[in-house]
């Protein structure tokens, strides 16, 4: 192997670790402070009645998270990367300037407008068992506790705790997008009827619209952003 190739192949499991590293430290420091995402009940209010009306009348078949919702609705999903040439993760001011150019062009697609203010935002946490306990709903301003379930379909490996908010200024869901793309934050992002879904992670992000025709008409237009996945979506 050239020398270059090897020197890259080092850098780029150095800065692996490092990344595994900062998150169990991080991990471990919100554990010792008690801080999980964790409710023993979803809120009974309005809003909450309203979301989860939305959510069974559009997404019935899964819960809010990208994993499960590209699976349950293949024809309706399409995957973008965040970086060019595939990177996962961001590395100087200008690659995550992309990074933001990237989401908000696609969000300002689906919703009409630059305003996002009306759009809901779903995190996803875990108790305090777990070593991302209370990474997202920290990162989530005024969220209040909807819904749970259980994790993996499996009761004995712990809950799935959903967090919601809306009426986040674009300041806010920036900072959202940002600690989504350096892997430290789970959250969906959906139109104020949950038409369509935004599901960014750490590599860029999964949408999934209404039909078929119009996840082809989103993925036409932005097809030099499209992910390898074995799918070609």
């Amino acid at each position: 192997m050239p020398v270059p190739a090897v020197l890259d192949s080092l850098l780029g499991w150095f800065a692996f670790r490092w990344s595994q590293l900062r998150w169990a430290f991080k991990s471990a420091w919100r554990r010792a402070r008690g801080h999980n995402g964790a409710f023993k009940r979803g809120e009974v209010s309005a809003r909450a009645a309203e979301l989860t009306g939305l959510w069974e009348r559009t997404w019935p078949a899964a819960d809010p998270l990208g994993y499960v919702l590209r699976a349950e609705y293949p024809d309706r999903w399409v995957r973008f990367h965040g970086l060019p040439e595939s990177k996962r993760y961001a590395e100087s001011d200008a690659e995550y300037d992309e990074i933001l150019r990237r989401h908000r062009t696609v969000l300002r697609e689906l919703h009409g407008s630059d305003d996002f203010h009306t759009l809901h935002l779903i995190v996803a946490d875990w108790g305090w068992r777990d070593l991302a306990a209370g990474w997202s709903k920290r990162r989530l301003p005024g969220a209040w506790p909807w819904r749970s379930s259980p994790a993996d379909d499996d009761p004995d490996a712990g809950r799935n705790y959903f967090w919601a908010a809306s009426g986040l200024s674009n300041g806010e869901i920036d900072a959202l997008l940002i600690a989504v793309a350096d892997d430290e934050c789970r959250v969906v992002i959906g139109a104020s009827d949950l038409a369509w879904l935004y599901c960014p992670y750490d590599d860029g992000a999964d949408v999934l619209l209404p039909s078929p025709v119009e996840r082809d008409a989103l993925k036409d237009r932005h097809a030099d952003w499209l992910s390898s996945h074995p799918q070609g979506l």
